[in-house]
């Protein structure tokens, strides 16, 4: 007779065959997946109920079996009990009668899985939901409302979860640069925020993964591990291997930070980065290279090559120096080379900077006006009155000082007391500019300064005339600044301020002082 505690599986229908895996999650379609598989391989070989049992236990762990995912597949607990007892599993009823119950105490043999799937197992029953099949919905609260679906604040936790670490940045992709317990200490703080259990971090550590360390998650440890601890864990003893140890020595011991520099990060945060990167990787290295000597050798190896760093370095084998105190040192000699060169870089540039306006004195000299130009001679600083004022010198064309009129220093010729010759001024200011060829502006500028100079004497004629002579005197003075304006205007259409038409102009004002 067959053994009854054999079964075949001929005779039962597949696992959950009416149900659409293109409608469901990832971990929805592994679970009924994983169970089909299992099935294929009663196909080929006889199962006891207790090796059934011992299988699914193996698959699932608690908290993939009770965890959200599988709790809202519509009657996936019920049918894995189904599916069990046809397979000669024969699991006890629970005395409460629940499915989820049931399954939670008699699939599991080992007393830490079963201890947490009958918590998890009661805080679905706890929570309202009744997984195992249609059943009644969550009772109305005493102000009238429904409360809120479990479902719903679990929903919004893995929201707020996986929101808090949606950078990349923030994942670990086991690539060689990157510590995991970094990500899990990070990661401890985010629960901790949130108050989450052991149970709900394991449930949502996949949030921190990315690339092949998510992919080793989903295939080597999610399926195995019972607690975040040990999938802590599994993932470091894997990303922490005696190959890997050695690969981290070899990267830190050719570590340049010439390589940051050359990418346009500058000196200083390029240090700064190889101490850190230094601090990370150096828990990671062969034990026989965890001590601080090594991180002194490694932060070496990095700067060796630096004009500024010699020094420090130089003081290794003598000072004994520490990590800390090594790169203390390094910081303060390229914070003093920074200095140094700005210092080199100001005197450079001071000694051979241009003139500026700013050095140009703000002096304005009498009959220069608002029509004043910088004063660039330096002889119109060569004479020092008394009182510490600077007179111009007549080194400068511009520089207009002293009567034309009577050729006295002391005054201009606006402010003049004797009788205003025009012809004997106009003279004396043409003879002026021919002799100061060098730097003379041009006749258009010449003339304009004349008819300014020549208005304000007019005026000033006006006010001291008193008498018919001196309006006489003043009508032919008049006649004779009509004649030279004739003549200057001409010198200034015919020439460019060369030596002819200075000599030009001063044959025109001679043939007005013989009129």
């Amino acid at each position: 007779m067959p053994d009854p505690t054999r079964s075949t599986v001929d005779a039962v229908a597949t696992f959950m065959g009416g149900a659409d895996t293109e409608l469901l999650s990832s971990e929805q379609k592994g679970f009924i997946c994983s169970v089909r598989m299992l099935e294929n391989e009663m196909r080929e070989a006889t199962f006891s109920g207790e090796q059934v049992k011992a299988s699914v236990a193996e698959l699932f762990p608690p908290a993939v079996l009770f965890g959200p995912e599988i709790a809202t597949l519509p009657c996936a607990h019920r049918e894995l009990r189904k599916w069990l007892d046809g397979h000669g599993a024969n699991l006890q009823q629970h005395s409460s009668h629940r499915v989820v119950m049931t399954l939670a105490t008699s699939l599991y043999v080992d007393t830490e899985d079963r201890v947490a799937a009958t918590q998890l197992a009661s805080d679905l029953i706890a929570a309202g939901r009744r997984l195992s099949g249609g059943g009644a919905a969550p009772l109305p609260s005493s102000s009238g409302q429904r409360d809120e679906a479990p479902s719903t604040t679990n929903d919004r936790l893995a929201h707020n979860i996986a929101m808090r670490f949606r950078d990349g940045s923030c994942k670990f992709s086991g690539n060689l640069v990157e510590a995991w317990m970094e990500y899990v200490a990070e990661y401890q703080q985010v629960a901790r925020d949130y108050d989450l259990n052991q149970m709900q971090r394991f449930q949502y550590m996949h949030n921190i993964l990315s690339g092949d360390a998510k992919r080793y998650y989903l295939d080597k440890v999610q399926g195995y591990a019972t607690s975040f601890t040990q999938a802590v864990d599994m993932i470091s003893t894997e990303y922490n291997s005696i190959v890997r140890q050695n690969r981290v020595k070899n990267y830190l011991s050719s570590y340049r930070m010439s390589s940051l520099t050359r990418d346009g990060v500058s000196e200083a945060a390029a240090l700064e980065q190889t101490y850190k990167t230094i601090t990370k990787l150096a828990p990671q290295v062969p034990r026989s290279h965890q001590g601080d000597a090594h991180k002194v050798e490694f932060l070496r190896n990095a700067v060796v090559g630096s004009p500024w760093a010699t020094e420090p370095l130089s003081r290794i084998a003598t000072h004994g120096l520490t990590f800390q105190q090594l790169y203390g040192e390094l910081e303060a000699a390229l914070h003093l080379h920074k200095e140094a060169r700005l210092a080199v870089a100001h005197a450079n540039s001071s000694s051979s900077r241009p003139l500026t306006t700013q050095d140009v004195p703000g002096i304005l000299f009498s009959g220069q006006g608002r029509y004043a130009r910088p004063v660039t001679n330096s002889s119109a600083f060569t004479n020092k009155r008394p009182g510490g004022v600077y007179r111009a010198g007549r080194g400068n064309p511009l520089a207009i000082m002293g009567c034309f009129n009577c050729d006295d220093p002391a005054h201009t010729m606006k402010d003049c007391p004797h009788p205003i010759n025009a012809v004997r001024a106009a003279e004396r200011k043409l003879d002026y500019y021919a002799k100061k060829k060098t730097g003379k502006p041009a006749a258009s500028a010449i003339l304009f300064q004349l008819c300014s100079q020549v208005d304000a004497m007019e005026i000033a004629g006006e006010n001291t005339s008193a008498s018919d002579d001196a309006g006489t005197t003043h009508d032919a003075n008049a006649d004779d600044e009509r004649r030279l304006f004739e003549a200057l205007m001409s010198t200034s259409a015919g020439g460019d301020g060369s030596d002819a038409a200075v000599v030009d102009t001063e044959a025109k004002a001679d043939f007005v002082m013989e009129d």
